[in-house]
């Protein structure tokens, strides 16, 4: 999602707007030609076209150098700053009642103590302006709702942004698996795994082998068959490891 404008942006592309007007190629009115025209002693139209050429030449040139957007840049970060200078004497200027004010000209509503600290309506400041300018102050209560809104949602972003940097600087050494990671870890087509394997493989043989075994000797003794079924339950109890 794209950030919103700033205010330097917005006063540039205001600036840019207007002085595009004044760059557009001059030329004659039709009321002028036809005037022109039909007068005997008109100027000719070759001699028209070509001073319109020299004219709209000299002008291009005058927009490049004057018109550049560095300055335009240059200008609007001047009325800006113009702005905020006014704002601030006018605010330090005023009587000392109003120095306990939450919301001063000049205010900073970026800040999180600010945006915490103002009031949830406008009658909470000041009831008779609520009541003589009531869109205004259904305006300011929607206004501060959405900028506390979007101040949690910026501190989620930012508590966000440390714990995934956090993360990042303790998966830093995993970056190159290849040189970092132990062998013997399990990993995905990994040694380990490719040894379990292995291993699966040679116990069902040694089971198949004691399985054959306990069948040949069902004639033998109490005591050796039970030997011999102990050695089985072990390797059923290893087999079902795996």
């Amino acid at each position: 999602m794209p950030s919103p404008p700033t205010v330097v942006h917005l006063k540039q592309s205001f600036l840019t707007t207007e002085t595009r007007l004044l760059s557009q190629p001059l030329s004659p009115s039709r009321a002028w030609l036809n005037t022109n025209t039909a007068h005997d002693e008109g100027l000719p139209p070759k001699a028209v076209d070509d001073a319109l050429f020299k004219l709209n030449q000299r002008l291009q040139q005058h927009t490049r150098r004057v018109y550049a957007p560095q300055a335009t840049r240059h200008v609007a970060e001047q009325i800006d700053a113009l702005y905020w200078n006014a704002a601030l004497a006018a605010s330090e200027s005023r009587d000392g009642d109003d120095d306990d004010d939450i919301l001063k000209i000049g205010s900073d509503l970026v800040d999180t103590k600010t945006i915490t600290a103002l009031p949830p309506s406008w009658s909470t400041v000041s009831s008779s302006q609520a009541e003589e300018f009531p869109l205004e102050a259904a305006r300011y209560i929607d206004a501060v709702a959405e900028l506390q809104a979007l101040d949690a949602r910026r501190e989620g972003a930012r508590a966000r942004v440390v714990r995934l940097q956090r993360m990042k600087g303790l998966l830093a050494p995993f970056e190159d698996a290849a040189e970092t990671v132990q062998e013997n870890l399990v990993t995905r087509n990994g040694e380990v795994e490719a040894e379990m394997q292995r291993m699966r493989m040679l116990l069902a043989r040694v089971g198949g082998r004691v399985g054959q075994l306990k069948e040949g000797q069902q004639g033998a003794g109490e005591e050796g068959e039970g030997g011999i079924d102990e050695e089985g339950r072990k390797v059923g109890l290893l087999l079902d490891r795996f």
